[in-house]
């Protein structure tokens, strides 16, 4: 098994009144090359006999010859960042987002205060702060990032875009994995450094500054990046003298508050007909999947007629390859849909069938995920000599469409795009273009 050794030494400031200054001086967290190779092996046996559709996007042949060659990279004692980027390459290379490697839950107890602390998005190819992880943010919101510890930031974005997994090779879906989760994958792939100084650019600004940082704790971190598995509130706001309802679906992770979600839709859809409304706006930004015992229930109010969820009976999802009866207070008005690249998952069957049925008019960008996507029961192991954790998709879940290219994302009717002049601004050019559609403006064409 892995072994971990930490020295800890503390300097105390000579001040009192100031914090103390704990800093890791010296750590040892190394894998052998027999305990990397043992993984490896273990890991490859299990994706070949074990994944649904190894080979869908990548040949045999050239899987053959991509474990080969990350194997022959195994050739000294490796600290866990560095046996990531060995394994990744491969779990990317497949085209599924449910398979991936990730970091074993001891390594982030190494150094638990020592995450990358600001907040980004990726905004015109630009690496953008939109906040902090801490209780205080000490570059400006707005602010391009150039360089992360004198190492570019696009040549940062450039790494983790080969070593991300997204179904079908997505880029919006890996982009949108670059944002949300930006410090763990710095850490994943380049371990927790002593310091972080970053180079940016000020707001609208040429001017270059660089800083110290102080990092963030791993709870803080995870707190934001993994905000949808704390079944955030559903919404609906009925905008005055609109005609429009505006319905906030920021994930279908509800598996356990599955009764929550239906109710929510009840009383939703009771009070648009009760008050007549005539439009529709559903914002699924930021949706990446969840439980289709949440996006069936949701369907049935929006679709013409009833349809099938998907392509055929799956296990406890048998049901849902029948035509899925339509809601009582079915919305019959004009529906619009706002999307962007997080959109994964089970996000994805869904609205792949409101696309193929059209239902809806789609604003934003192209989707992350396509009407398919791997997933399945008892899809995680543990590497058994270094902790490393391997997910990946035992069963194929298609939505029940024909004629759909698996390849493609979901593509917007209306397609919008941020800019960086946008974003700081403050627009939300995804609702401003919805009203002018809703508004019958010549221009929102």
């Amino acid at each position: 098994m892995y072994r971990l050794i930490i020295i800890v030494f503390l300097a105390f400031r000579v001040d009192l009144n100031e914090p103390i200054d704990t800093e890791l001086i010296e750590k040892e967290f190394l894998f052998s090359i027999e305990e990397m190779q043992q993984d490896f092996n273990q890991m490859r046996l299990t994706l070949e006999n074990e994944h649904c559709c190894l080979y869908e996007y990548t040949s045999k042949e050239i899987f053959d010859s991509l474990f080969q060659n990350q194997y022959n990279l195994i050739t000294k004692s490796m600290y866990p960042h560095e046996f990531y980027n060995i394994l990744t390459p491969i779990t990317a290379k497949i085209g599924c987002m449910h398979t991936a490697v990730w970091m074993p839950g001891s390594y982030w107890e190494i150094q638990s205060g020592n995450l990358f602390p600001l907040q980004v998005k990726l905004i015109e190819d630009y690496m953008v702060v939109t906040g902090s992880y801490n209780d205080s943010i000490q570059v400006p919101v707005g602010s391009i990032i150039l360089e992360i510890n004198d190492k570019p930031v696009h040549e940062i974005i450039k790494e983790m875009r080969h070593n991300i997994s997204a179904d079908a090779f997505n880029i919006h879906f890996i982009n949108s994995q670059i944002e949300k989760r930006f410090p763990l994958n710095y850490a994943s792939r380049y371990g927790f450094p002593e310091k972080y100084y970053v180079t940016y650019a000020l707001p609208g600004r040429k001017t270059r500054v660089t800083t110290k940082l102080k990092p963030a704790s791993n709870q803080s971190v995870r707190a934001v990046v993994f905000k949808n598995f704390s079944h955030p509130p559903l919404t609906l706001e009925l905008p005055e003298n609109r005609n429009t309802a505006v319905m906030t679906i920021p994930t279908f992770i509800y598996y356990d508050r599955v009764d929550y979600f239906k109710n929510f839709l009840d009383s939703s859809f009771n009070l648009i007909r009760e008050k007549k409304i005539q439009n529709l706006i559903l914002d699924l930004r930021g949706n990446d999947g969840g439980d289709p015992f949440c996006a069936v229930p949701l369907l049935s109010y929006l679709e013409h007629e009833p349809v099938p969820y998907y392509a055929e009976p799956y296990g406890r999802y048998a049901e849902f390859a029948e035509p899925i009866p339509m809601a009582e207070n079915h919305f019959t008005g004009n529906l619009y849909i706002l999307l962007d690249g997080y959109c994964g998952s089970t996000n994805g069957h869904f609205s792949a069938l409101l696309k193929y049925h059209e239902i809806g008019k789609f604003i934003g960008t192209p989707s992350g995920a396509t009407y398919k996507c791997n997933a399945g029961r008892d899809t995680e192991i543990s590497l058994e000599q270094t902790g490393m954790i391997l997910t990946f998709g035992r069963t194929t879940f298609a939505a029940a469409v024909t004629g759909m290219d698996k390849t493609k994302p979901i593509l917007p009717d209306y397609p919008v795009q941020v800019t960086y002049k946008d974003f700081l601004k403050g627009r939300d050019v995804f609702m401003e273009k919805t009203w002018m559609l809703i508004n019958g403006k010549k221009n929102a064409e």
